[in-house]
């Protein structure tokens, strides 16, 4: 018997009924909750909402019952996997916000002298973290070059937790090379969201201003007996100094010898070569749009979109954009030609893309005239009538299911008011967010994490997080009314 069997039977007993007496007075189908607690049948969502209107369970009750059934409609690993996407990309909107409240500081970081030994090994948990926390400091406020190579795992909390905070501190002019190992099926594993757990982890960095964290990605065995066979399988070069570290993070051996330092960081350079680009991380307007276009011709056309407000390029038109993208920005002639190729490409699409989007955004847009994906320093604000234009597009489309839209319930799934999410079916991701200090975008074509992403997608047509075609029409219609007074 399943979860959502157990629990449901188990519900009944604790209200004092039986079957017959619950299919009677909440006038229910007998045979239906006698196969579903057996676990030969799962019934819809309403069926269960009305079972437990009438056993008058607890809020936690209910929720715990609906998400066993959930379970037992896509399986505990598919669920597992949506619920993680749901919660990165809620999270997505928290590591913004960090980002651009940051410090920027300058300090000179002074040392124990015995950090500067040949040679020497620290144990103990404390021991290993001041290690590390003194030789990053001194990268990055002593040395000349913030240069940082990693082969560490996210695991070692310690270590990414205040490489973050340096990273954030210096506007991303740290330049960090880090080798991470990904899972080639993360099915198979007790842990089936390891590839996504990575991809969360990547992401302060990737939204931090700046380019200096590259992350590269390799297909190796994720079992951790595996490392903790090897004395000491991971390390942190510098330019001056190289700490190996046990599995446990708990020893580590310090070397200031400059004949070993010269063997790992060409060994480094030799794996890097190995390795994918975890992410292309991009800040270059041109060469957004050049790898948008890239996406589409390699990838295909984009098939999902999660964004503040609803993608209305299809209904740009030259004269429009020409007219929006402000005069004197860098590389403007450049730009406005590869935005009317990249907007062609969205008229022409030949399937129907999916594009969520919050009230909170379009309303951003109706007040304001300014698209939350092109900053007031790069666009000027739509006129009241090239809004309404676009509204109405918007909703005609939708009406005749030419273009699927739907507004996201924001009390049940919150988003980014400055983020992004562009998939290409199971072949790419992009991520982007922009504000007034610039655009920046993240594209990734690992499959399993693609593939992940499609299947959220997907999910979400007919879940309740997001609203119906009759009440995406209505928020639309209200917004156009309010346009017109």
């Amino acid at each position: 018997m399943s979860k959502f069997s157990n629990k449901l039977k188990s519900l009944i007993e604790d209200c004092g009924t039986n079957i017959y007496q619950l299919a009677k007075n909440a006038e229910l189908d007998r045979t239906t909750i006698q196969r579903s607690i057996a676990g030969k049948r799962l019934p819809n969502v309403i069926f269960v909402e009305k079972l437990c209107d009438y056993l008058r369970v607890s809020p936690i009750e209910r929720k715990e019952l609906l998400e066993f059934h959930a379970i037992s409609k896509v399986g505990e690993e598919v669920y597992a996997s949506r619920k993680y996407i749901k919660g990165m990309i809620e999270r997505i909107a928290t590591i913004h916000m960090k980002t651009d409240n940051m410090i920027i500081g300058e300090k000179t970081v002074v040392f124990d002298s015995q950090i500067n030994n040949d040679i020497k090994v620290f144990s103990g948990q404390y021991c290993v973290n001041n290690l590390i926390h003194n030789i990053l400091e001194d990268v990055v406020y002593n040395e000349n070059s913030s240069q940082i190579n990693l082969i560490v795992p996210f695991e070692y909390t310690f270590l990414f937790d205040f490489l973050n905070q340096l990273y954030f501190s210096r506007k991303g002019k740290i330049s960090i090379r880090h080798i991470v190992k990904l899972s080639k099926n993360p099915k198979t594993l007790q842990n089936s969201n390891f590839n996504l757990e990575i991809l969360l982890n990547v992401l302060p960095f990737a939204f931090t201003a700046g380019s200096g964290y590259q992350p590269y990605y390799y297909y190796g065995n994720t079992d951790a007996a595996k490392d903790i066979a090897m004395i000491m399988p991971y390390y942190i070069l510098t330019n001056k100094r190289l700490v190996t570290l046990s599995a446990d993070f708990t020893t580590a051996i310090l070397y200031n010898n400059e004949e070993i330092l010269k063997t790992y960081r060409t060994e480094f350079e030799k794996v890097v070569l190995q390795m994918n680009p975890f992410i292309k991380k991009l800040s270059d307007c041109g060469e957004m749009l050049s790898t948008y276009l890239s996406a589409y011709k390699d990838a295909g056309q984009f098939t999902h979109t999660i964004e503040p407000q609803p993608c209305f390029a299809k209904y740009y038109t030259h004269q429009m954009v020409d007219e929006k993208l402000r005069q004197g920005i860098e590389h403007r002639d450049e730009l406005l030609k590869s935005l009317y190729q990249l907007f062609d490409v969205y008229k022409d699409y030949r399937s129907i893309p999916m594009s969520l989007f919050s009230i909170e955004g379009l309303e951003y847009l109706v007040t304001t005239g300014l698209m939350a994906d092109l900053p007031p320093r790069f666009a000027l604000p739509f006129t009241v009538k090239e809004r309404k234009y676009l509204l109405q597009s918007l909703r005609d489309e939708i009406e005749k299911d030419i273009y699927l839209v739907r507004a996201i319930d924001c009390s049940k799934f919150s988003i980014s008011s400055v983020a992004t999410i562009q998939l290409y079916g199971i072949n790419g991701l992009i991520f982007i967010t922009a504000d007034d200090n610039g655009i920046i975008s993240c594209f990734i074509d690992e499959k399993n994490i693609c593939e992940a992403f499609h299947d959220f997608f997907e999910s979400l047509h007919d879940s309740d997080l997001v609203y119906s075609k009759e009440k995406t029409l209505r928020i639309i219609d209200g917004f156009i009314a309010q346009l017109h007074n």
